[in-house]
């Protein structure tokens, strides 16, 4: 049987560890580049600030050795390594949490989109942008609010990083942690809910008639721990067009659980 995220033996602080080196290591190329030089620096401070906190958590979990794991990427993120020594490294310890706590990601049922769009409209709305566009110019935030309209952006997201990022929290940002304010099936509606701002509705109703040309589709299940990207990878040798690639990923996005009303167009009186 699939488990929840946080099973009840687990500490909480071996989770946030877990959570804040996925984050290491999807997020670290984007940083530094290939051959060590800053990409980007406010992204090397928070992959600096994520990886110290996960050591501490991780000694607060009773796991010393796991926390000196960690603080080996901490100095590695200090010296600007390169991704291919911060990442796997990052990865492996991810794992090794998990394993050791008896750590499992996924959700315990198919998604609920209309459940989420409504939890995000309420939660998120107000800075990340009612149709996934934050109004930065309206805001007074330490940090930029993820743009989840931005298919560049969400493309490194995984229903999974989201449904983490809305339990404990960003340190260093703005963003807060909703573990104790939304259960868990509700953050995971949320977390599936708000990758669908990249996919408007025209993609989604074209990527549907392609979806039924398809023998399988990926379930809920492997959607929870997938990327766009990882998507786009799965496609790349496909025999279809790269747009029509974009309109497919849409379609599975959207079929991931019950799916909201359209929206009114033009073309949806007309039964499109």
């Amino acid at each position: 049987m699939w488990l929840a995220l946080l099973l009840a033996a687990a500490p909480a602080e071996a989770a946030r560890a877990h959570s804040l080196l996925t984050y290491v290591a999807a997020d670290y190329a984007a940083a530094v580049g290939p051959g060590g030089e800053v990409v980007s620096p406010l992204e090397l401070d928070e992959q600096r600030i994520f990886a110290g906190d996960a050591a501490r958590d991780l000694r607060a979990a009773g796991a010393a050795d796991l926390a000196s794991g960690v603080e080996k990427v901490v100095a590695k993120i200090a010296a600007v390594a390169a991704p291919r020594e911060v990442v796997p490294l990052a990865q492996a310890l991810a794992a090794e949490i998990a394993q050791r706590f008896h750590l499992s990601m996924l959700p315990q049922r198919a998604p609920d989109l209309e459940s989420g769009r409504a939890l995000y409209r309420q939660a998120c709305a107000a800075c990340h942008g009612a149709a996934g566009t934050p109004h930065i110019e309206h805001l007074e935030l330490s940090t930029r609010p993820l743009a989840f309209a931005s298919r560049q952006e969400v493309a490194r997201l995984s229903p999974q990083r989201i449904y983490a990022t809305v339990t404990f929290g960003v340190p260093g940002t703005a963003m807060p942690s909703f573990g104790d304010a939304l259960d868990e099936d509700a953050r995971w509606d949320l977390a599936f809910a708000a990758l669908l701002f990249a996919h408007p509705e025209g993609e989604r109703q074209r990527g549907e008639e392609l979806l039924r040309t398809l023998p399988r589709r990926p379930d809920w299940l492997q959607l929870a721990i997938r990327s766009d990207d990882q998507l786009r990878a799965g496609l790349s040798h496909s025999p279809f067009a790269a747009e029509d690639r974009e309109a497919l990923i849409s379609a599975v996005r959207w079929a991931s659980g019950s799916v909201p009303a359209p929206l009114k167009t033009a073309g949806a009186s007309r039964g499109q």
